[in-house]
């Protein structure tokens, strides 16, 4: 079992660099050392990884229950803390405590230091520190990474493109953290500000104000996939004016570096994201010469990798809880057509499996009552 100066270290190095945990790692600490007794009492196995990973999930659904909303709306992930007791062989006993110790954990938590985190990189202004918090559930959230679609193909795009293994991977996660879409339709910085205005429910009002404003500035980000803009103006070391290929202009487009040559008619290959009424180049920018750019349609190119990853999707079938077999397609991309179903459906209710429903003596009948957005 790791002493609480080696689970602060630990705990730290599995967080974003910027973000401070000292104010909930007690806390954390805490759970930790109650989770590694019932493990060492009940698990046939037993994995310190393991464990720390069920902790990142009670965490995050103490701050804003993110990994919930992918654990209902998609039956491909499961009962997250039910999956993760049967790997290690735990009887349902077992199986309910680790359950009881998630709910307690939520219920009774001071402070959530992972929301602040959130929140406060919202409501900095500051893109690179937006971007560098929704990468970061991109690359770290393992549920979060277990609904996104079959990457190869756009990890070979941005390989063509970039020629860099890092450059592509970094292009990769800048894409999913501001341009891929759930089956709702909802994008990550949609998803969160949904959940922030959720948790204005449950704290104080100081927060409460913070958590609308950073939902409000959430909602209004707007991304564009990666395609090609030819350079029009020059306003400054950082600042330019770009035509997109189909005509569009967007000025004074901030880079995250200086440019100090004159690009007049350069064409390059990016990412923009309007961000607090601003409008940023998204991670890395690729500059192209006249015989590259006809090769970088991006509706072409992007239709081409939704429909590859769409085909792999239709071909991949998994189990779910109550033996159902479904293709990933249809867990990934489609929601019932029926109104009612689609309700329950994003609160893990599906009416062609068991559902609590069956208990209560069948389906519902009459209308549904909608909470919220």
């Amino acid at each position: 079992m790791l002493t609480f100066v080696q689970f602060s270290s630990e705990w730290k190095r599995l967080h974003h660099p910027s973000m401070n945990v000292d104010g909930d790692v007690a806390f954390f600490y805490e759970i930790y050392v109650r989770l590694h007794r019932l493990v060492e009492q009940e698990a046939a196995a037993f994995d310190e990884q393991l464990i720390l990973s069920l902790l990142l999930y009670t965490e995050n659904t103490v701050a804003i229950g993110l990994d919930g909303v992918y654990e209902y709306r998609y039956r491909s992930v499961g009962d997250v803390a039910f999956s993760w007791c049967e790997s290690l062989d735990m009887n349902a006993e077992a199986t309910s405590q680790v359950d009881r110790l998630v709910s307690e954990a939520v219920a009774k938590v001071p402070c959530s230091a992972l929301r602040q985190w959130m929140t406060a990189s919202v409501l900095s202004g500051d893109f690179l520190r937006l971007s560098e918090m929704l990468a970061w559930f991109v690359r770290e959230d393992k549920v979060l990474r277990s609904v996104f679609p079959d990457l190869r193909y756009r990890k070979a795009m941005f390989m063509r493109l970039t020629g860099n293994k890092q450059s592509a991977k970094q292009m990769l996660w800048a894409d999913l953290a501001f341009n891929w879409r759930d089956k709702c339709g909802d994008s990550l910085a949609v998803t969160i500000a949904k959940q922030f205005r959720y948790e204005t429910s449950f704290v104080e009002a100081e927060e409460k104000a913070l958590l609308k404003e950073a939902a409000e500035i959430l909602d209004a980000i707007h991304a564009e996939r990666l395609d090609t803009y030819t350079v029009m103006e020059r306003t400054d070391d950082c600042t330019l004016t770009l035509r997109h290929r189909n005509g569009r202009v967007f000025h004074d487009v901030i880079f995250p570096v200086p440019i100090l040559e004159n690009l007049h008619n350069r064409h390059l290959a990016a990412q923009l994201v309007t961000y607090t009424d601003k409008t940023y180049i998204n991670g890395i920018a690729v500059w192209l010469n006249e015989e590259a750019l006809p090769m970088w349609n991006g509706e072409t190119n992007w239709n081409d990798i939704v429909k590859k990853e769409q085909d792999v999707a239709k071909l991949t079938y998994f189990t779910t809880a109550f033996g159902k077999r479904i293709s990933l397609y249809e867990d990934l991309y489609t929601v019932p057509e029926d109104p009612e179903e689609a309700y329950y459906a994003d609160m893990g209710i599906y009416f062609n499996e068991p559902n609590i429903f069956d208990f209560l003596g069948g389906r519902p009948n009459g209308r549904v009552i909608y909470f919220g957005s």
